[in-house]
Formats: structure tokens, C-alpha cells, sequence
């Protein structure tokens, strides 16, 4: 939604341009008084970062005037345009990999790979959400930093992640692996495009404190991967999953 344009919904390989639909001051300010509840200082700090994750795991990010202090930035004011990004459910996305990973004496380091907008967050969140419902003594703590993987909304997910899961949000990678190794006891952390220097050292430490990690990266392929971060990163992942399609992936 851009001030003064019409509507355009994307969709995988299209989109749909509305030109009757010409959205106004009006449909932005309604659109994101609805969003917050009419409660837009309760949800500071997230427009400050420049989204805001609602029930069912969609979100909405903000285009308008950046406002620093000290530079950083303080806020997001006179917001002009909205991206409202739908999230989707694929019961059972994850059973290929559940099926091929289970039977291991020990759980792996896995590393889900692809292009934006192919389902790596869907497949991260069934293959989650199946090892929770299916394995006995397999604790598992999201680290979900933009509310993505479990549509966290006021404290509560809205996205079924199974029985044995627990979630951090609105925190770093970084503090969220240092702080689930500390308190909740995990045996599998799980998290949402890894690619920050710091947040491969956190997953190094996982590694030492006994602690598997389940992470989605972007890329086309493992070689595509390896030039980004590296060998060493790569290399701490026992397995990959390379998704070509929406719905189609490999593991290797």
C-alpha cells in the first residue's frame, strides 16, 4: 500500500495491480491504527525497527520518515507505505526431512537454504513444530528475533510450534542462543536467517555447550552459501536442505 498509488498484491512469479484502488492518507492511518489496536506507543519499539508482526504471523513493514537520535534511529514517523506480508501454513512441509532425520542415533545440525520467498521460514517452522509434537525429551527454543517464526503477538505465539518448544523474541541471534543456553535448557535451537558474523559465533558456542541448532540461510545453493560465510560455517552444519521451489526441496 503506497500513498496516493493503487494497491499491488505480489505474489510468487506475478503480481496484481488494482488501478481503481488508488490508496489513500485515510487507508494508511486506518490500516495501521487497526494494525496496533489504536495503541501505536505500545508497539514502539518494533515500528522503530521498522515492521510489526500481528496474530497469524504476518507482518507489516513501515515506509515513511526515518527519525535518529544519537544516531540511531528513535522512530518512524508520517508512515506513507505498508508491505503487509502474509504468512502461510504448510501442514506436513516438514515430514521429508523429520522422516529422513529421525532414525539417527544423534540430532543434527541442519541448514535450510534458499532464495527469498521460497519457504524457508514455512519449512524451518513444521520441521520445528514436528520434532516438539513427536519427540519425547527434545526441548526446543526458537530464537526468533522478528516474530516471524512463531507470529509472537502481546507475549503469545499464534503459530503452533509444537508442545516442546519455547520461544525468545525481539532479541538478537546472538542473545537470544547465550540466554537459552543459560536458562531453558534446550537440546535444539532453532533460528531464522542466519548471516551476521556474531550470530556464527553464537552458533559456535551452541556447539560447545552440546546444543544442536536447526538455521535458514539465504542462498540458491551449499556453494552459493559457502562463498557468502564461509567453509567453517558451513562445515558446522551436518546436513543441508536446498529448497529450488515453493513446496519442492533436497537434503544432502
Amino acid at each position: 500500500m503506497r500513498v496516493n498509488s493503487p494497491l499491488i498484491i505480489n505474489k510468487v512469479n506475478s503480481e496484481e495491480v488494482f488501478r481503481d484502488v488508488i490508496i489513500s492518507e485515510d487507508d494508511i492511518s486506518d490500516t495501521f491504527n487497526i494494525a496496533t489496536d489504536y495503541s501505536a506507543y505500545a508497539f514502539e519499539d518494533n515500528i522503530k525497527e521498522g515492521f510489526l508482526s500481528v496474530p497469524g504471523g504476518h507482518r507489516i513493514g513501515f515506509g515513511g520518515v526515518i527519525v535518529k537520535e544519537n544516531n540511531r534511529i528513535k522512530a518512524i514517523k508520517n508512515i506513507k507505505f505498508l508491505n503487509i506480508r502474509v504468512c502461510r501454513q504448510i501442514e506436513n512441509y516438514g515430514e521429508m526431512l523429520y522422516e529422513k532425520t529421525k532414525s539417527n542415533e544423534k540430532i543434527e545440525n541442519i541448514l535450510i537454504i534458499s532464495p527469498p520467498g521460497l519457504g524457508k521460514t514455512t519449512l524451518l517452522r513444521d520441521y520445528i513444530k514436528k520434532i516438539s509434537n513427536e519427540t519425547p525429551g527434545t526441548s526446543i527454543c526458537v530464537i526468533d528475533e522478528r516474530n516471524e517464526i512463531s507470529g509472537m503477538y502481546m507475549g503469545v505465539p499464534t503459530i503452533d510450534l509444537g508442545i516442546r518448544t519455547d520461544i525468545l523474541s525481539n532479541c538478537t541471534k546472538k542473545d537470544g542462543i547465550l540466554m537459552a543456553i543459560r536458562s531453558m535448557a534446550p537440546k535444539i535451537i532453532a533460528l531464522d536467517e542466519i548471516g551476521k558474523k556474531e550470530d556464527i559465533e553464537a552458533i559456535e558456542s551452541a556447539g560447545v555447550s552440546g546444543v544442536k541448532v536447526i538455521a535458514t540461510a539465504h542462498g540458491r545453493d551449499v556453494e552459493d552459501v559457502t562463498k557468502k560465510f564461509g567453509q567453517d560455517m558451513v562445515n558446522m552444519f551436518e546436513r543441508k536442505v536446498i529448497i529450488k521451489r515453493i513446496g519442492e526441496y533436497i537434503c544432502c
